[in-house]
């Protein structure tokens, strides 16, 4: 909830926002980015004693599901994952396979069987079949932080359902800047700049715009 006592707004995360995280393709890409993946798993094993095992865990924003697979190997009691997009129907079929078997009779991820239950809502919906929880987890970091608002949704997960005690991870973020230069990229821009430098294409002396198209071309940057 936000300091004005309001729910956060999701309005600007449907339906483009959803459907693009339902495909498997984005989940790959997050999922192979292994410095985050690992360092979310090493967080969790790591705090697993403490804050997992028989915990009651909530998942905001689960996504492929594989924070609430972690937090099962650390030992939960039992995972609420809360995906909106149909990624959800998808991580149902991962947690049924454990729990039912394929139509083969092969148990895939057996040590989930029994352990996650998968809801597939934005977590500010009324009523969901979701207890206090001791602990949330999420991956809930865009660029500088903010982008995509998820931070909007994991504040409001952890003011409605966090028990009084419990732990976020991650519960702080930090914004580094730096100064930097790009010789190659400058000199790129540039180029693109200079072609309105000509006096004489096809006839036509474009540089009066020269200092326009420089102004555009380096803007776009900083613009960013």
């Amino acid at each position: 909830m936000l300091s004005n006592g309001k729910v956060p707004s999701t309005e600007g995360r449907d339906p483009a926002y959803f459907s693009y995280y339902a495909m498997l393709q984005h989940q790959q890409n997050m999922l192979q980015d292994s410095v985050r993946t690992s360092t979310y798993r090493s967080a969790i094993l790591l705090n697993g004693p403490a804050c997992f095992h028989d915990k009651l865990i909530l998942d905001v924003g689960a996504g492929s599901g594989i924070l609430s697979y972690f937090a099962v190997q650390a030992g939960a009691q039992k995972v609420y994952a809360v995906e909106a997009s149909q990624m959800a129907e998808k991580m149902r079929k991962l947690v049924n396979a454990a729990n039912t078997g394929d139509s083969d009779g092969t148990i895939r991820n057996a040590f989930l069987k029994d352990k996650i239950e998968v809801i597939q809502a934005k977590i500010e919906e009324p009523d969901l079949p979701i207890p206090q929880v001791d602990t949330i987890i999420s991956e809930p970091i865009g660029v500088l932080l903010i982008h995509e608002r998820m931070l909007e949704s994991y504040l409001y997960a952890r003011d409605t359902f966090l028990k009084p005690g419990g732990t976020l991870f991650p519960s702080t973020g930090s914004i580094s800047l730096a100064p930097f230069t790009d010789a190659a990229l400058w000199s790129e821009t540039m180029s693109k700049a200079r072609f309105w430098e000509q006096n004489s294409f096809y006839g036509v002396d474009l540089s009066a715009l020269y200092g326009d198209a420089k102004d555009e071309m380096f803007g776009k940057y900083n613009n960013r």
